[in-house]
């Protein structure tokens, strides 16, 4: 079986009782389930998801913590396997919840596979709750998206009684966009058909949230409706491990060797590299990179993109490299383990961020871990992620993501070993005091844990404030 029922503990036993005591449930150990279907778990070698890192905070704060997530990887495209001695490293319980499989990530089966979860999740949980298998959650953090698994956790915390926060990563659907399959018409159609609705199911299960939480203050301005006005929000970016990264060296300056015969001395330094990571979904992104290492050649930068990461249109890619001709090149890596992939960025000098990625996640994760390893960032257009690296001066913003604007960028920062060294710097610092992943969890943690206090809130009251009063 894929559900393992643990011993119930006498923690879990008062935690139902705690909820109701304003004066002590903010400093009291509170039993909190994650709802989050999609995020990467530990054992499964890949870069930790924002829902593990709220666990570990969560553990830390000293509460209890069950994750409840799918049988099935969305990263891997392969089944899970219950996660060896998570208890003892993590601190945290993972319960992996039976749903079918699914190739492609806009698909009928996909979807069918989130209702699967969140059916399954439903039952099992109250089941086990009801049979005192498990004690009665005090908090459900559930992720969205998918729109199944919030509408679900909605179901389970009137039942159970608990409180509900969804932490909004993405908001759907336009970001589904460039993953309908088929030509740009029938895009355009399902669009059309579909769309609507997923925007009207997700503004009404926001409003049946206790508070909400998103990842960038670009998600939150999205979040505002009439159903959502009175809740408690929260933006806490996902930022980056800084400590798995070593900060860059400061540039010294050298004398060049001189040259041979009075020649003038010969440049020994390396191509730029510049690391590219994020799934490669959107058919746009594909042929800007094309075209981009294209430009920088005729612009005769010597570069080389280091492109990492999944994405359907990454193996076009991969087949599209080797035909490149001049001074940049694409050398394309795919997936990674999270050990490879921290050195890849410890081997680089600068980072893009695909401009798909940035439609998807104003502040993806991605640009965390680049500033964390002290690479120049690249970005295009106007924007959060953008205002942020140009006040820190951790890198360039180019005015548009055509591949003209972006190698005009990326050639300043081979026009100066200086210029280049202080971004490098600066995208150090802003991982270290804004950034830092840990920090921002442990805030997270914080504010999640002031909820139960009786205090208003600024705006007045709230539903979770409401259920403390009528308790």
């Amino acid at each position: 079986m894929l559900f393992h029922a643990p011993h119930h503990s006498p923690a879990t036993e008062t935690a139902a009782t705690e909820r109701w005591q304003p004066e002590q449930r903010h400093a009291a150990r509170r039993l909190v389930w994650l709802v989050d279907p999609i995020g990467a778990i530990p054992g499964e070698g890949l870069l930790p998801s924002r829902t593990w890192a709220v666990a570990r905070a969560l553990v830390a704060a000293g509460h209890e913590v069950i994750w409840w997530t799918s049988s099935f990887s969305h990263t891997r495209g392969i089944g899970r396997t219950p996660p060896l001695q998570i208890v003892a490293e993590e601190g945290f319980q993972v319960k992996l919840v039976a749903a079918r499989r699914y190739r492609q990530e806009f698909s009928l089966a996909r979807f069918a596979s989130h209702r699967d979860f969140a059916r399954t999740f439903e039952r099992v949980a109250c089941e086990a709750v009801a049979a005192g298998q498990l004690g009665r959650p005090d908090l459900l953090v559930a992720t969205l998206p998918p729109p199944e698994t919030v509408d679900a956790a909605v179901r389970v915390a009137r039942r159970l009684d608990a409180e509900l926060v969804v932490d909004v990563t993405e908001w759907w659907p336009e970001p589904l966009r460039p993953l309908i399959p088929g030509p740009a018409w029938l895009a355009a159609a399902v669009a059309a058909v579909r769309f609507p609705a997923i925007s009207r199911q997700q503004r009404q299960l926001l409003g049946q949230a206790d508070a909400l939480l998103a990842g960038s203050q670009t998600t939150a301005n999205q979040l505002v409706s009439p159903e959502t006005a009175k809740l408690p929000l929260k933006v806490v970016p996902t930022g980056s491990y800084v400590q798995d990264y070593v900060p860059p060296r400061p540039l010294i300056d050298r004398v060049p060797a001189p040259g041979r015969n009075g020649q003038p001395p010969v440049d020994p330094s390396p191509p730029l590299a510049i690391a590219v990571a994020g799934d490669l979904d959107d058919k746009a992104d594909l042929l800007r990179l094309v075209d981009l290492a294209r430009a920088l050649s005729s612009r005769g930068v010597n570069a080389e993109l280091r492109v990492v990461g999944r994405g359907r249109w990454m193996p076009r890619l991969e087949a599209a490299a080797p035909l490149l001709k001049g001074s940049c090149r694409i050398a394309v890596l795919g997936p990674v383990d999270r050990t490879r992939y921290v050195g890849l960025l410890a081997d680089c000098q600068a980072g893009l961020v695909l401009p798909g990625l940035l439609d998807r996640f104003p502040l993806p994760a991605v640009a965390s871990d680049y500033a964390a390893a002290g690479l120049a960032v690249v970005l295009a257009g106007a924007g959060e992620l953008a205002d942020l690296v140009t006040a820190a001066e951790a890198g360039v913003v180019a005015a548009d993501a055509e591949p003209d604007s972006l190698a005009a960028a990326i050639a300043t920062l081979t026009a100066s070993a200086q210029q280049l060294s202080r971004h490098r710097q600066a995208a150090r610092r802003l991982a270290e005091t804004r950034l830092d992943r840990e920090r921002l969890a442990a805030e997270l943690v914080a504010w999640l844990e002031s909820l139960a206090s009786p205090q208003p809130s600024a705006g007045g009251s709230n539903q979770l404030l409401h259920k403390l009063e009528q308790a």
